[in-house]
């Protein structure tokens, strides 16, 4: 493989420097390992590195320290500098004692035995690498599946909860960092059971379909908890449970989870076939409330479409009010949504032509809550129940919340004032 002429120059200076004991190509993307007798200053790297970069960034400590930039030919380099005998202690010291961590159990193994030295002054970098170069051991791979399915499967406190409660929270941020995290547990799963080095977090998912063996709808699942629905929560919350069950199931399969105690259990999980049949799907829910009279006689009614089946429900009061109406018309929607086991997981999309409910439970109820449920007029909050309900089933379901005109030929929307009608007939003054 040729170098580009300026990273050759670099090279070049890297090799006089009495500190470098050897320099290797750990990948394609041009990430040179910088292996090291003694600290190589900051100063003198920036001596080697400036006159041939338009970017440079030294001394990034992100992960180990490196040396990020843009060479003037236009490649992009990435210098990480290490300590040859301390990382080659560390890692034959974890090695012989089959230690594994959330994501990338293998991945500075297999960072020296899939490199290439350029420079090896004393030849000690090819020793640490034939060292290296050892079959992959069946101990290994069951600490790597332990480690990594203790917070794969369904603990309290296991990633996914910490996805769910993110989720609940909008917490986005933490929905992103929690996912990744998982996703990098599940990968370092899926490498060690096919008794392969975990190549690091490039093109992982590319990789890893040229293994032997993968849990059923692998791609697809990944892709779904990876891609670009991460602001619809309960889609990415269901994608990401089918993804954990077709892993478990796939361990169980291999004999991988066992019955030791010390070694985490799947938990009873949908069925693979259903989750995935489930993931992209949503709830189409439209609600009604109204009222002759305001107080007087009055009735709610919801309609649920999963796109094949329709679930309608009504009911009335004596004597209440529009709003109460309005508001009772969501939360049992809601109630009933959650009493399905077939719609749970599936994202939840309310459609209500009420300004007060829609406006009430997306902005003005944070204001109401810090202000001790008080409005801004300093009077108490009316309702206070009703929405306290409402409140705890939009956190438990985080549906999307829309508007829609009355009365205006939707013909969900009329089909639930329809019910209003019809169950404010049949109510006795």
């Amino acid at each position: 493989m040729n170098l580009p002429h300026l990273l050759q120059s670099v090279i070049d200076q890297l090799e006089h420097e009495p500190a470098v004991e050897a320099i290797v190509l750990a990948s394609s993307d041009y990430e040179l390992n910088i292996y090291l007798t003694q600290e190589l200053p900051v100063q003198r790297r920036a001596e080697i590195l400036a006159p041939v970069t338009t970017i440079l960034e030294l001394n990034n400590l992100w992960s180990e320290t490196k040396d990020i930039g843009v060479l003037s030919d236009g490649t992009e380099v990435e210098l990480v500098y290490r300590n040859l005998t301390r990382f080659r202690t560390q890692l034959q010291s974890s090695m012989l004692r089959f230690e594994a961590t959330l994501g990338y159990s293998t991945r500075a193994w297999a960072n020296v035995v899939d490199s290439r030295a350029l420079f090896d002054r004393g030849g000690e970098f090819r020793a640490f690498q034939k060292e290296l170069d050892v079959p992959y051991a069946h101990d290994l791979t069951k600490a790597i599946v332990s480690k990594n399915w203790s917070m794969l499967g369904e603990s309290s406190l296991g990633l996914r909860a910490h996805v769910k409660r993110a989720l609940l929270a909008r917490d986005w941020v933490s929905v992103q960092h929690r996912c990744t995290a998982f996703l990098a547990s599940v990968f370092d799963v899926v490498f060690a059971v096919n008794q392969v080095r975990n190549p690091g977090e490039k093109r992982l998912l590319e990789r890893s379909l040229r293994l032997a063996e993968l849990p059923k709808d692998f791609e697809p699942l990944v892709n779904a908890v990876a891609g670009p629905k991460g602001s619809d929560p309960a889609y990415q919350l269901t994608s990401l449970e089918a993804l954990a069950t077709s892993l478990g199931t796939w361990l169980e399969a291999k004999g991988l989870l066992g019955s030791n105690p010390t070694t985490p259990r799947r938990q009873t999980a949908p069925a693979l076939e259903m989750v995935a049949r489930r993931v992209g799907t949503h709830l189409t829910v439209y609600t009604d409330g109204g009222c002759i009279g305001n107080p007087g006689k009055g009735a709610w009614a919801f309609l649920v479409e999963d796109g094949t089946t329709t679930l309608e429900g009504s009911s009335g009061e004596p004597l209440t009010t529009n709003n109460k109406m309005e508001l009772q018309a969501v939360i049992e929607a809601l109630k009933a949504i959650s009493e399905r086991e077939d719609w749970k997981g599936l994202s939840v999309v309310i459609h209500t032509d009420s300004q007060y409910v829609r406006n009430g439970i997306t902005t003005w109820i944070k204001s109401w809550e810090a202000n001790g449920w008080k409005t801004a007029a300093k009077e108490p909050v009316k309702n206070k129940e009703l929405w306290l309900s409402l409140q705890a089933w939009d956190r438990a379901l985080a549906p999307q919340w829309k508007w829609v005109k009355g009365h205006a030929g939707n013909p969900r929307n009329e089909r639930c004032d329809a019910l209003v009608r019809q169950t404010m007939d049949k109510i006795q003054p």
